[in-house]
């Protein structure tokens, strides 16, 4: 009871500390990962990540809590280490959709989290930080194991130094638009941050929900940030375009928080709330290509972390300011102030002038092969004649012959080489090109290596 006590009567503190150091340190990891890699960084914070937790579930003291608190925030940049990993070796074409669904992963965790973390503390009020921190370790181990680095980055790091200053990669040379984009995620930061922390203080006092209300609702508005994340984004994307759908989703979130506030009824005040967690999804899900589109591998990571530095101030900002409000007005006036972030940070977003080409033009092995206009939702199987198969076994067979590969008499090791390249595509229209585009980036990506080795035996 006397480490409850402590805890409740110090949670902003608890909770401002970890996004303070994070706010500081996310930068610097940033910079780390143009210079030693994606994957070294991403190993880092999984592995601080996972010590942290194990810290503050062994901590004698609150004191020694706020400490390891601090630690973890230090290591808090595996979502943006993710999303700069993905802007390496994702295709323009399938970058949306990932980046969308990797957007899913909060709020799949928010969902799941509580009811896990809730059983978990019948053992323990330690325990589930115990388990959080041994699973962020266990990911750590499989990224080691499995998770390469970045074929991009390591491509890059190759560059001469006269090339790298000539580069993006200087702080001094960052594009004017960027900065702009960092203004607009100050302003979301404290809307998100507003939401976050006055969600339940609204709820509790407009509807007099108790503690298991509050959570009911919160995992409805996970649940619809999830859907949004997986199925709604990408669709949203290619109708409105990429950035007016990041628009579109911040405007939404602000004008259903708002709509929360002033709604009667508890239905209405739940949906409006869903609704506006699902405009942040539509942001969220969009920012993360927005910033590919300013970038280049050198620069990448830098990039990023001056993104997430803004918007970890404003999740600093949001709360403080939110809560001095709701001292006057806890229902309306956060929210209020919630929206008006909101619109500025549409108004803000909505000026920047996107690249003139927000897709690199397909390289010309894939004009006509992605041409699937007039084909049906879902493709069907393409047979060929006799004439047609014996015309591909001729051409395929001088081609092998050609470029060495002993296909007469390794016949069964070149069929296993070939099934292992061509992997099977989706019979949707959609993800068809999607697959075929993706296949397409890893053989540039094979060509490029091979033909940076001056000699190799066949």
């Amino acid at each position: 009871m006397v480490f409850i006590t402590i805890f409740m009567d110090t949670l902003a503190a608890t909770i401002s500390t970890p996004a303070f150091t994070s706010a500081f340190c996310a930068p610097a990891l940033g910079k780390l990962s143009d210079r030693i890699g994606r994957r070294s960084v991403l190993l880092a914070s999984l592995v601080g990540a996972g010590v942290a937790n194990l810290g503050q579930a062994c901590a004698g003291n609150y004191y020694e809590l706020l400490g390891w608190r601090a630690f973890s925030g230090v290591w808090a940049a595996v979502g943006n280490s993710a999303q700069v990993y993905l802007s390496d070796v994702c295709s323009p074409a399938v970058l949306p959709d990932y980046m969308s669904k990797l957007s899913a992963v909060p709020s799949l965790a928010m969902t799941f989290g509580p009811g896990l973390g809730g059983g978990l503390s019948k053992f323990g009020l330690n325990v589930p930080v115990l388990v959080d921190g041994l699973l962020s370790l266990a990911a750590a181990g499989l990224c080691y194991i499995y998770l390469p680095e970045s074929p991009s980055w390591e491509a890059d790091k190759g560059k001469t130094e006269d090339a790298v200053k000539h580069s993006s990669s200087s702080s001094s040379q960052v594009p004017g638009n960027v900065k702009v984009l960092a203004i607009s995620a100050v302003f979301q930061g404290v809307s998100f941050g507003t939401a976050v922390s006055m969600s339940a203080i609204t709820l509790a006092a407009k509807l007099d929900f108790d503690s298991l209300h509050v959570g009911f609702t919160f995992v409805l508005a996970a649940l619809a940030t999830l859907a949004t994340s997986i199925w709604g984004t990408s669709r949203v994307q290619s109708r409105v375009g990429l950035k007016n759908c990041a628009v579109l989703g911040t405007l939404l979130g602000g004008a259903f928080s708002l709509a929360m506030a002033l709604v009667p009824g508890v239905w209405p005040t739940v949906f409006c709330l869903c609704f506006s967690r699902i405009g942040s999804a539509l942001r969220g899900g969009s920012a993360g290509t927005i910033l590919t589109r300013f970038t280049n591998p050198s620069n990448r990571g830098s990039v990023f972390a001056m993104q997430q530095f803004a918007l970890n101030i404003g999740r600093l900002v949001g709360p403080v300011a939110a809560g001095h409000l709701a001292v006057r007005d806890p229902i309306v006036l956060p929210w209020l102030f919630s929206a008006v972030c909101s619109l500025a940070s549409a108004v803000i977003l909505f000026a920047v002038q996107m690249p003139d080409a927000e897709q690199p033009p397909s390289a010309k092995m894939l004009r006509g092969f992605t041409d699937l206009a007039g084909a049906g939702d879902v493709l069907e199987l393409e047979y060929g004649s006799a004439e047609d198969c014996q015309a591909l076994g001729v051409y395929v067979g001088d081609l092998l012959t050609k470029r060495r590969y002993r296909w007469v008499s390794k016949r069964e090791a070149v069929y296993s080489m070939l099934d292992k390249l061509l992997p099977e595509l989706s019979a949707g229209t959609y993800d068809h090109v999607q697959d075929i585009e993706r296949l397409m980036k890893h053989m540039e990506l094979i060509q490029k290596d091979f033909q940076s080795v001056q000699s190799r035996d066949c």
